[in-house]
């Protein structure tokens, strides 16, 4: 039972999120399909401004957030070429090789 209030809470939450997500657009798609006045200019010789529609306030509200990335100033480090070249493998894993004996066994004192 408790699983199955879980899953009914979670699909809920879904459905919720995804009403939420596309309530902007939803708005802006009915807006589209509103009654509005389409003035056409038949004489392009005159310059004027058409009557500008006071009482529809949709471009207030602003859907798309700018985002602007600020870089700083990065130092970028001189990094010197200080290692050997390896001419052979087996050089170079001998001059490493640490001694595994005196490592085996417990730490014994000498009387």
């Amino acid at each position: 039972m408790k699983h199955k209030t879980q899953h009914i809470l979670f699909k809920s939450a879904a459905i919720l999120l995804l009403l939420v997500v596309l309530f902007p657009s939803a708005v802006k798609f009915t807006h589209v399909f509103e009654n509005h006045k389409h003035e056409v200019c038949s004489n392009p010789s005159d310059s004027h401004f058409h009557e500008i529609e006071i009482d529809c306030e949709f471009y207030k509200f602003k859907l798309n957030n700018t985002f602007s990335l600020v870089l700083n100033d990065v130092i970028i480090p001189n990094i010197k070429n200080n290692h050997k070249n390896i001419i052979s493998q087996y050089f170079y894993i001998n001059s490493y090789k640490s001694l595994g004996i005196a490592l085996r066994g417990p730490p014994s004192s000498f009387i």
